[in-house]
């Protein structure tokens, strides 16, 4: 009856079931680097993006120090005054995307912060702009949105690597 509702009743035939069988946290991946105070920059213009990331960072280097830029232009910023041990990068971004911000750190910065880690990031799968990503001087890519394991599995790459 309009205005008044209505009230249904529903009967499923279920059984009771056993709880799956518990696997490993994998929200947090083992890394050989936890208690280390690394240094990263995020750069990405979403706002979200950037909480996501951190997050992540967070739960796996507790210690870490995490800077963030809105566009390529903050991240070249941070970079002239804040020395980083890795840089996630945002490919599409206002101001100065993620490739043109990696390209001005590669040719125009000097040593040690040219040579800084750069993680790419996007969502962007056209083959012709993560080659044009990549060729600006990335140390790696991934897309979005990424498993938290991974990604913390590639910046560990990464920062060893670098060590």
């Amino acid at each position: 009856v309009p205005g008044k509702g209505s009230r249904f009743w529903l009967r499923l035939p279920l059984t009771a079931a056993q709880a799956p069988a518990r696997t490993p946290d994998a929200s947090k991946p083992e890394v050989q680097t936890r208690d280390m105070a690394w240094r990263f920059l995020v750069a990405d213009d979403h706002p979200v993006n950037r909480l996501l990331v951190k997050q992540v960072l967070k739960s796996v280097w507790p210690y870490s120090v995490i800077l963030e830029a809105a566009d390529g232009e903050q991240a070249l910023q941070c970079l002239r005054e804040n020395t980083v041990d890795l840089v996630l990068m945002d490919m599409v971004m206002p101001v100065l995307d993620g490739i043109a911000a990696t390209r001005a750190l590669r040719d125009n910065f000097p040593p040690p912060a040219k040579d800084v880690p750069i993680l790419g990031l996007t969502a962007n799968v056209n083959p012709v702009d993560l080659d044009a990503f990549r060729q600006a001087g990335l140390s790696g890519v991934m897309l979005k949105p990424f498993e938290p394991a991974q990604l913390c599995s590639k910046v560990e790459q990464l920062l060893l690597s670098r060590a």
